[in-house]
């Protein structure tokens, strides 16, 4: 077998083929009844339209075969498409070149072959053929048909190429023609006549001007000219003929007058173009509507001018070169020029920053522009004047194709929050300070300080709090466990009972004993209250802890010696009342009036020296957690009378009347009735005493949340600034002559405050020298919760 050997024009020959984009595409009728044609005249059974290519002969049409390509080594059509002639085979298998070709021993088993060059461009890309598996001889007539069916076929092509390139130049013209339509903004082609003749303009036209495009074109109906707003024509027709002469492009703005008499802002964007004699042969360019632009950038000059800072666009290059492109007119207002100013030259900005914040600004700014990060910065200037003012300032930056920066952004005043801000630095460093100090005297006095969560049990405490128990701060956790392992056990119930009424009151008031690590004992006075805050969800509680060892140790030296002198006074003063009773009664017989003032004098001095033994002893059992409270619900008003029934006449002796405000119905306490009772007393017998002659004394109560708060209301002396703090102390009396000759023992309101916390209350007081005095305690209510 003899392969077709390539021809010399192969890399043209297939450049054509490739060009005329028949290769792999579907069957094509005009190809197809070409083929039957040939079929039916030529009576021959296989017709094939072939098309060689660099590795294959492929078929465009084909009749009575149903392979659709072959190798091209082994194709009859590649030794057809090496002459112009028609190339004809009568019996292959006598041909010593084809006998043992694979497509004469096999199907389709060619015996005949005739083949018909087709040229395109002078390139044969393939053939029209003739296939038959018996030998046979076309006669001259056969030959010339084949001929002028390989011409007809030719013929076809060069249709459907010319075809192509038609719908190819359509598609173009469609395409370009999308595009201009969809430009934004109107195409044109004038001449450069004083009435801009239009050769072509856009359909875009239309809106802009309420007129089509078709009345433009050759001024048909009217001119662009004649829409240009008259008062822009004139400077608009200079700039246009200043750039044609320089020979450089123009970018214009102006308006356009639309047919229903509004005014529209444009864009024209436009060069001209010159014939080899530098003749304007016409101008060319677009225009864009920027009426929406135009009213955006007027309202954004209007928001813009109520804004306190400056919105603006600051330029810099990389030769140094720095401007303001843009600025509000708030500019003025902060660094003392105008926009117009600074427009092309930034310096005079930079002028007015303070000398000590140029450099970190300058650094900022560059940061901002080697990283292109978002800048922001705080800094000082200065007026004229020398006033100083703090800006802030924040833009993002964005490179630009010339090698600049452009950074978008805002400035504003913030001289009177960076004060507040300035002052609330100094202030959190006092408040630092403080706190270092108190930490110090916390130290020093023993005294700690602790936080709870009631609801999940955690538990902070101060540092001073770890040296009172004897911790290691470094390796000890608090928890409500450590703290309770710490509770001497003689006093774990008080303590407990404290934090229950601390759920009903608040209030957390408790000394009791702890053990230390290393077995000592010492005394703690914890005080502590429930945050009342409407969002403390977790019910937290704050309190204090103070090492009182020492004050314990004293105060029961104290005690003991008080109690022992107590003791031993009250029974041999029970006997001297008695006998002074006795003598002043009369009942041994009238004494001198001398001796009779004498024994009176001693009877008074003797009961009082009763009574502040009564209070001491009082104060004892207070103290050691051994006076007895049957605490039960009370009746208010009933409480309130019989206070009132019992002071009457001790009121009476200094007249002063007593006053009981009415209590609404039901309202009900829980108190021991007999120590309430007592702090009533103590409370009135203390406003009577320093009321004046002829006042009135007021009681009354009030409902409060959980609480009942007893009020007791003088209008006397009232108690002197220095003495408040110490009011509620043992034996605390005021320093002024008129108090002392009041008496008392002062233990009076000592022994009111332990009662009433005792009873899970509150005590306190208001008063102004010379305004009178009142006097409130607060204790639980009972209702239906409790």
């Amino acid at each position: 077998m003899q392969a077709p050997i390539t021809p010399a024009n192969e890399a043209q020959r297939l450049q054509a083929l490739q060009a005329l984009k028949l290769l792999d595409t579907a069957a094509e009728p005009r190809f197809d009844r070409l083929t039957r044609l040939v079929q039916q005249c030529l009576d021959c059974p296989i017709v094939l339209i072939s098309l060689i290519d660099e590795q294959r002969q492929w078929f465009k049409s084909r009749q009575g075969l149903e392979a659709c390509e072959t190798p091209r080594d082994i194709s009859f059509c590649g030794h057809a498409i090496l002459t112009d002639q028609l190339f004809e085979i009568s019996d292959a298998r006598l041909d010593p070149s084809f006998a043992d070709n694979p497509l004469v021993t096999a199907a389709p088993f060619i015996r005949f072959y005739a083949g018909a060059p087709l040229t395109i461009n002078q390139q044969r890309i393939g053939t029209l053929c003739l296939i038959a598996p018996e030998p046979r001889q076309l006669t001259p007539q056969q030959r010339q048909n084949l001929r002028d069916f390989a011409d007809a076929v030719e013929q076809e092509i060069i249709d459907r190429l010319q075809e192509q390139a038609e719908q190819e130049l359509k598609a173009s013209r469609d395409q370009y023609q999308a595009l201009v339509n969809n430009i934004p903004g109107i195409t044109y082609r004038c001449q450069a006549d004083p009435n801009w003749t239009m050769l072509y303009i856009s359909g875009s036209i239309d809106p802009l001007s309420g007129y089509p495009a078709s009345d433009f074109i050759q001024n048909k109906l009217r001119s662009y000219a004649s829409v240009i707003y008259p008062p822009d024509r004139e400077r608009l027709e200079q700039a246009v003929a200043q750039a044609i002469a320089q020979r450089h492009s123009w970018t214009l703005q102006y308006r356009v007058q639309h047919r229903d008499g509004s005014l529209r802002w444009v864009e024209e964007r436009g060069q001209a173009e010159y014939d080899d004699t530098g003749q304007v042969r016409y101008l060319d360019g677009f225009i864009l509507d920027i009426n929406a632009e135009k009213q955006l950038k007027q309202q954004l000059l209007n928001l813009t001018a109520h804004l306190p800072g400056v919105v603006y666009q600051y330029q810099q290059w990389p030769d140094g070169r720095a401007a303001f492109p843009y600025a509000s007119a708030a500019l003025k207002r902060i660094y003392g020029v105008t926009p117009e100013q600074v427009k092309a030259d930034a310096t005079p900005v930079f002028a007015a920053i303070h000398e000590e914040d140029l450099a970190g600004l300058a650094s900022s700014i560059e940061h901002s522009r080697q990283q292109l990060l978002e800048w922001r910065h705080e800094y000082r200037v200065k007026d004229l004047n020398g006033k100083v003012a703090w800006m802030a300032g924040n833009a993002t930056p964005e490179a630009m194709p010339d090698g600049s920066v452009l950074w978008h952004g805002y400035i504003q005043d913030i001289t009177a929050s960076k004060q507040s801000f300035l002052a609330l630095q100094q202030a959190n460093q006092q408040l630092q300070l403080a706190r270092e100090r108190l930490d110090t005297a916390s130290e020093l006095a023993l005294i700690g300080f602790w936080q709870a969560s009631l609801k999940t049990g955690e538990l902070w405490w101060s540092p001073a709090i770890f040296q009172i128990f004897g911790f290691d701060e470094a390796n000890t956790t608090p928890s409500v466990a450590l703290f309770k392992s710490t509770l001497h056990p003689d006093d774990r119930q008080k303590v407990a009972l404290s934090e229950q009424q601390a759920l009903i009151s608040g209030i957390h008031d408790v000394s009791h004993r702890i053990i230390r690590p290393d077995g000592s004992i010492r005394w703690v006075h914890e005080r502590a209250r429930i945050v009342t805050d409407a969002d403390n969800q977790e019910r937290i509680m704050v309190g204090s802890v103070q090492d009182i060892t020492e004050r314990v140790q004293l105060q029961q030296l104290k005690d003991e010696f008080i109690a022992t002198v107590s003791h031993e006074l009250r029974t041999p003063l029970t006997v001297i009342k008695g006998a002074l009773s006795l003598v002043n009664s009369g009942q041994l017989g009238v004494l001198p009036a001398a001796s009779q003032k004498l024994l009176v004098a001693a009877q008074q001095n003797s009961e009082r020296l009763a009574h502040l033994i009564n209070d001491l002893l009082d104060m004892e059992k207070l103290v050691a957690g051994k006076m007895p409270f049957l605490r039960q619900p009370l009746q208010v008003q009933a409480q309130l009378a019989q206070a009132v029934h019992e002071l009457e006449p001790f009121a009476a002796q200094y007249q002063v009347q007593l006053e009981v405000t009415p209590v609404e119905s039901g309202l009900q306490l829980w108190a021991d009735s007999l120590r309430l009772q007592q702090t009533l007393a103590n409370l009135l017998s203390n406003a009577i005493k320093f009321s004046k002659p002829n006042s009135r004394v007021q009681l009354r109560a009030k409902p409060l949340a959980e609480h009942i708060r007893i009020e007791v209301e003088d209008n006397g002396l009232g108690i002197p600034e220095a003495f408040q703090a110490r009011i509620f102390e043992r034996f605390a009396q005021a320093d002024t002559e008129q108090r002392r000759q009041k008496g008392g023992t002062g233990l009076g309101l000592a022994i009111c405050k332990a009662l009433i916390e005792q009873m899970g209350g509150e005590i306190g007081f208001q008063s102004a020298a010379g305004q009178g005095t009142l006097f409130y305690f607060t204790l639980p209510a009972v209702n239906a919760d409790k």
